[in-house]
C-alpha cells in the first residue's frame, strides 16, 4: 500500500468519525441516555480526534521532514496521535465527573510522556 492511498484512508476514516461524532453530538441526550451516551460522545471523539492528530502530526512531518521521512514514520505518528487524543479524551471523562484538577492534568501528561518514550524504545 502505498503512502498516499494510506494517507487517504486516515482522512476518510477521520472524516467518517467526524460525522458520527457530530451525530451523537445533536442527536443524543447525554441526560436520557445516561452513561451509554457518554460512553458514545468520548468514543466517537477518540476516534476523531485520533485521525485529526495523525493527519495533523503527518501534514507537520511531511512539511518540515520530508515526505519520505513522513512515509517511513507513519506507525509513531500515528501512536502519538493516538496516546494525545487518549489524553485528551481522558482529561475530558475526568472533567464530565467532576474530577478533573490540574494536577490530574500533569499527571496524565506525564504518563503519556511515559508510555511514548516506552514505546519508542521498545520500537526501536
Amino acid at each position: 500500500m502505498t503512502f498516499q492511498k494510506l494517507l487517504f484512508g486516515v482522512r476518510f476514516f477521520t472524516a467518517l468519525s467526524f460525522v458520527s461524532w457530530t451525530a451523537v453530538l445533536f442527536l443524543v441526550d447525554p441526560g436520557v441516555a445516561g452513561i451509554v451516551g457518554i460512553a458514545l460522545f468520548l468514543g466517537t471523539m477518540f476516534s476523531f480526534l485520533t485521525g485529526l492528530f495523525t493527519v495533523v502530526l503527518v501534514g507537520l512531518a511531511s512539511r518540515f521532514l520530508g515526505e519520505m521521512s513522513a512515509s517511513a514514520s507513519f506507525h509513531t505518528l500515528f501512536r502519538q496521535g493516538f496516546i494525545l487524543s487518549a489524553y485528551v479524551v481522558s482529561l475530558l471523562g475526568l472533567s464530565r465527573f467532576g474530577m478533573l484538577a490540574w494536577w490530574n492534568a500533569l499527571l496524565g501528561f506525564a504518563a503519556a510522556l511515559l508510555i511514548e518514550f516506552t514505546a519508542r524504545k521498545i520500537v526501536s
